[in-house]
């Protein structure tokens, strides 16, 4: 039925509703686990319906891959916390298929035809593009029909959401002291001491290194080490070696001019004609009828414009300044309008322009800001072009590079030669270092496989990170083993002069929380502020809740936080400021987040009921 629609393999809102089935996951040794488990490995089952190990990796890859950022511990990922929380994941979008199929809900293939055609990222141009489609299909290895029932499945989810959520509704009677006790302030004052002023005083001695050692030597087994070669074979590394004629660079602007318009912006005026959700097939046709009637109206005599705006627009705003949208940039409107927009001469009326708010009729009335240069975005555009041919070759040639190291597996020269790679060497690593190093779990496991280590050959290529292939040979390992002294002295002294002088700031901040409150001490408080939630003062969060969470019966109120950078702040709570928000604008976005929290509340008691009285059986030992 859809076998015709497709999408782009680039859109990041593609990637996102096919996650799931994008990304390949790679784990050493799950071949000759799953076959000493048998062919039938399930991670859980809900009713009797398993979930099977490939949904839970391809869902874990997904998920890890969406938190990934550089402020995130790698550890993170393999907790049994982070484990548990991917298969809860899993289990409960079970169960909402499950009352899915239960409760009878349906989405036609009219319903799907029409939400997919409507996307986006299935369109060039405001039009319903197949050969985006058919690549994003190609890219992810799956058929349409795989893409149908997955859309399906996500609509009919939306559907049991949607009836939830409509059965919320918070009166404004509520909402108000809710709003005055989100918006109250509080007057404080703030001392702040630093752990770097306490930990000079701590001066761990030999005898107290070597006590801790003897004490604690089972944390010091040095895990199994290996040394390592690798090559890396990826898109950065063949940019230098790729070449864009100027020819190319030319080409490629005039052929995409509406991509570079830079900081111009456009002035124009619509009228709309709106198609509200569930209207029929006839009703949308006399919408379109009506307004290409007045399109030939407006094409006799274009004066007519401003008020056939104010008589017919159902954009209410723009209609009382007929239909005038002011100066926007690229970006400002849905995608469809601005294209029409962007691709229009001063005065020229469009053709009807549909969109997701209905039919348009738009005219350009006034352009500012000059088009972009071809000099100022040649640079750019032959670094992107550069990048693509890259990333075309790598493509081309990521098979060709896993064969030639796995047919050469003594030695990783003849690739590198190949390719040009350099060959680089690592220092003794963990496997932990490993996994922190090229932040990928299946590799390093694949480096200190007993395979590896023993027959010291190359291991298969892997993509460690997007455009980014890894082969590695161990050169040399060394079992685990006790750690001497000698080596982890400074590792023990750093230790224990962070938790004694934290174990001090604390003790000496809570004893001068102490004197204040019996007033037998007098500080020169440093800063004086007053702070809501909102305006937080540039505080953060875990001090502002401590703050709010102050008793304020007996003013002033005094107490002592310390927070996971190393400052402990004692806090002198002077004034509760109370006022009612009068604001008709905080109120209804407060209300909006409220009654956005109480839905999902609602639906996290709906999973939780669906849980209560379902048969879950998880598989503990495939699991870990």
């Amino acid at each position: 039925m859809l076998e015709a629609i497709r999408n782009n393999k680039d859109s990041k809102l593609a990637k996102i509703i096919l996650a799931i089935i994008i990304v390949p996951f790679a784990l050493f040794g799950i071949d000759s686990y799953l076959s000493s488990l048998g062919t039938n490995a399930y991670v859980a089952k809900v009713n009797g319906k398993e979930i099977s190990l490939q949904q839970y990796q391809r869902n874990f890859t997904t998920i890890r891959e969406q938190l990934a950022d550089p402020n995130t511990d790698p550890s993170m990922f393999d907790s049994p916390e982070f484990k548990s929380a991917v298969l809860d994941n899993l289990i409960s979008a079970e169960l909402v298929n499950q009352a899915i199929n239960d409760f009878g809900f349906v989405i036609s293939d009219q319903q799907l035809r029409e939400y997919i055609v409507g996307m986006p990222d299935f369109q060039v141009g405001g039009m319903f593009s197949q050969d985006k489609y058919d690549e994003i299909v190609r890219y992810n290895n799956i058929s349409p029909k795989q893409l149908e029932e997955k859309i399906r499945a996500d609509l009919a989810g939306q559907q049991i959401r949607g009836s939830l959520k409509n059965l919320v509704s918070v009166p404004g009677e509520e909402i108000q002291p809710l709003v005055n006790l989100a918006y109250q302030k509080r007057d404080i004052n703030l001392l702040e001491m630093y752990l770097d002023d306490y930990e000079g005083k701590i001066k761990p001695t030999e005898t107290e290194l070597q006590a801790f050692y003897d004490e604690n030597t089972s944390a010091f087994i040095r895990p199994d080490q290996v040394k390592i070669n690798f090559i890396i074979y990826s898109v950065a590394g063949l940019v230098p070696k790729t070449k864009v004629s100027d020819a190319e660079v030319r080409e490629f602007f005039d052929a995409n001019k509406d991509l570079y318009q830079g900081d111009q912006q456009r002035r124009a005026k619509h009228i709309l004609f709106s198609l509200k959700s569930g209207i029929s097939d006839e009703e949308k046709i006399q919408i379109k009828d009506k307004a290409l009637l007045t399109l030939n109206e407006l094409r006799k005599d274009p004066k007519l414009f401003d008020a056939k705006a104010k008589d017919l627009s159902q954009d209410p705003e723009s209609a009382k300044r007929g239909g005038d949208l002011g100066f926007f940039s690229r970006g400002s409107m849905v995608k469809p309008f601005e294209d029409q927009v962007f691709s229009m001469e001063k005065n020229e009326i469009s053709d009807i322009v549909e969109t997701s708010f209905g039919y348009h009729i738009i005219m350009l009335t006034d352009i500012k800001g000059a088009e972009v240069t071809f000099d100022s975005v040649q640079a750019q555009i032959k670094g992107e072009l550069l990048y693509g041919k890259a990333l075309e070759e790598y493509a081309n040639n990521a098979e060709e590079f896993n064969n030639t190291v796995y047919e050469n597996s003594t030695d990783l020269e003849y690739a590198a030669k190949k390719y040009g790679l350099e060959i680089q060497s690592s220092e003794w690593l963990s496997l932990e270092d490993a996994k922190r190093f090229f932040n990928n779990d299946a590799f390093a496991n694949s480096i200190f496989s007993q395979d590896s280590i023993d027959s010291k050959k190359n291991i298969a290529a892997l993509e460690v990170s997007p455009n980014n292939l890894v082969s590695a040979r161990v050169i040399d390992f060394r079992a685990s083993g006790q750690e001497s002294f000698e080596n982890v002295k400074d590792k023990i002294k750093t230790f224990l002069v962070k938790r004694d002088s934290q174990k001090l700031i604390i003790a000496e901040g809570n004893q001068l929380v102490e004197d204040l409150r019996s007033s037998s001490k007098k500080v020169d408080w440093i800063d004086k502020l007053t702070l809501d939630r909102v305006d937080k003062q540039g505080l953060p969060d875990p001090l502002v809740n401590k703050i709010f969470q102050m008793d304020a019966t007996t003013l002033p109120a005094y107490e002592g936080f310390f927070d996971t950078k190393g400052e402990y702040y004692v806090i002198k709570l002077n004034q509760v400021i109370d006022e009612k928000v009068e604001d008709e604008l905080s109120v209804d976005l407060y209300r909006d987040e409220y009654e956005k929290a109480i839905k999902e509340a609602v639906q996290a008691a709906y999973i939780d009921d669906l849980r209560s009285s379902a048969d879950i059986e998880v598989n503990t030992q495939l699991l870990n």
